[in-house]
């Protein structure tokens, strides 16, 4: 096959914006990172197809032509041309990342020295570093990580007498950043296991006596984080309504001490302890609202500038149904775009249905439904779930729109039944939703209205989509036929 569009350089060139692009053009006219001029021309010609390189013009041959017009075209030297550019572009991103990291080339700078009994120099260049490292206000774990090693290697040196004077030798902050590494990332295990258990059965994990141990090594040790692990812990432990709030609450007022990877531990685990009180109903979805705002102020619920579909469609629900239809729009405006871009659209078209359901304009908000043709399966899924809800509402207002709804609920459950993409265990949950919402309609147009059944239908429901808005329904169905 002649197209090129596979070979590990084009896949790598593909992620590659268009600084990227003119930079490591400068990288390779550079004869000190690069001597095979082909390898420039290589890149001039593949820079014409990029980002996508699926023109049906790229072909090796077309490609050999451009780069070696005068040779004799050979499927091999094209591939060793091309292998020789993926080698070339792995050197520019190393090269590029010591360059962007500043503790990196520190330390290789800092070795440099070493390695040249520049000992004088590389003494100041540690002490520089110490310094700097130590002035930040938000330490990551890697911070002090690399204060350990910067100690240790002083301590360690042959040339600094004053280790083994009392009082003032390195290893004595070696020992402190050593305990609060081992306290931190042993205390994320140890929350990261308990999460896991709690979704996978086969993965059981207690940790009381991993927590023990670990409050005994962190006794004396001083950090934000610390503090709320203590806190987590010991909810966790007891399961206390009391500890969950002071814990919410130590989480919202201390997450701005905390570096980027510590935000995101405690946040979602809070997040996730919040979900699980909201289907126990001792909280309501609308106390969510103020974790998910701190959680996207702080980009603590953001992975690398991007929103996951879950949680944007999570915070519009939760901001629609508190009825903050400000935020909501505020959510659409800065946070759309921040979606994977092949479902930006489908996110931007339900989070506008959604809003306008809960607006109660409930003809906009079927107009959107049923005009956009959603492309990916989840927001298919929660698209479906609010045609339901819209469906449902302008049932109660107009009995009309009864065969509407009981048409569109037998087609959500057949289509439920239909999809391979979930498994059946992760359907569980939307069909739960389907069959109660068939339920509450049937009771609504009973003759005969029976209160107590409506009363006690969503009784030990644990597992539903859509348990508030449900629970709302009951409670408007309850109303109208008293």
């Amino acid at each position: 096959m002649s197209r090129i569009y596979s070979s590990k350089f084009v896949r790598l060139l593909k992620t590659f914006d268009p600084e990227d692009m003119k930079a490591f053009d400068v990288w390779l006219r550079s004869p000190w990172n690069n001597t095979n001029k082909n390898l420039i021309r290589l890149l001039a010609s593949l820079g014409k197809y990029h980002p996508d390189f699926n023109d049906p013009r790229l072909t090796k041959p077309q490609l050999f032509r451009q780069v070696l017009p005068k040779g004799k075209f050979s499927d091999r030297r094209m591939n060793n041309l091309l292998s020789e550019g993926f080698l070339a572009a792995r050197q520019y991103l190393v090269a590029r990342q010591i360059g962007e990291d500043e503790s990196l080339s520190r330390k290789l700078l800092a070795q440099s020295f070493l390695s040249r009994n520049l000992d004088h120099w590389f003494f100041k260049s540690e002490e520089e570093e110490i310094a700097r490292l130590e002035a930040k206000d938000r330490k990551k774990w890697e911070d002090h990580l690399a204060l350990f090693q910067l100690y240790r290697t002083l301590y360690h040196h042959p040339a600094r007498a004053g280790a083994m004077r009392p009082g003032e030798s390195p290893i004595l902050a070696m020992d402190e950043q050593l305990d609060l590494i081992y306290v931190l990332e042993k205390a994320a295990v140890i929350n990261e296991r308990i999460s896991r258990s709690k979704v996978m059965k086969e993965e059981p994990y207690d940790g009381q006596d991993a927590i023990r141990r670990w409050e005994m090594i962190a006794d004396g040790v001083v950090h934000p984080s610390v503090d709320l692990y203590r806190l987590r812990f010991r909810y966790m432990e007891e399961n206390q309504f009391e500890q969950y709030e002071k814990l919410r609450e130590l989480v919202i007022r201390d997450l701005h001490l905390l570096n980027e990877r510590e935000q995101k531990i405690h946040l979602i685990s809070l997040i996730n302890d919040s979900i699980r009180l909201v289907k126990a109903t001792r909280l309501d979805i609308t106390d969510l609202l103020p974790l998910y705002q701190v959680g996207l102020e702080t980009k603590a619920l953001m992975n690398n500038g991007t929103l996951s579909q879950a949680t944007f469609s999570a915070v519009v629900t939760t901001s629609n149904t508190k009825g903050d239809f400000a935020y909501t729009h505020h959510l659409i405006d800065t946070y759309a775009d921040k979606l994977e871009e092949q479902i930006r659209e489908d996110g931007f078209h339900w989070a506008k249905a959604h809003t306008a359901y809960w607006q109660k304009d409930l003809p906009a908000a079927l107009d959107i439904l049923i005009e956009y043709q959603f492309t990916n399966f989840f927001f298919q899924l929660i698209g479906r779930v609010l045609t339901t809800q819209t469906y449902f509402d302008l049932y109660l207002k107009d009995d009309s729109y009864e065969i509407l709804l009981f048409n569109y609920l037998d087609t959500f459950e057949k289509w439920l039944n239909r999809e391979k993409v979930w498994s059946q265990s992760n359907k569980v949950s939307f069909l739960r939703f389907v069959q109660i919402c068939r339920m509450l309609a049937r009771h609504y147009a009973a003759i005969e209205f029976k209160p107590k059944k409506v009363l006690h239908l969503l009784d030990r429901e644990t597992n539903i989509q859509a348990l508030n808005w449900l629970a709302q329904k009951q409670g408007e169905i309850l109303d109208k036929r008293r």
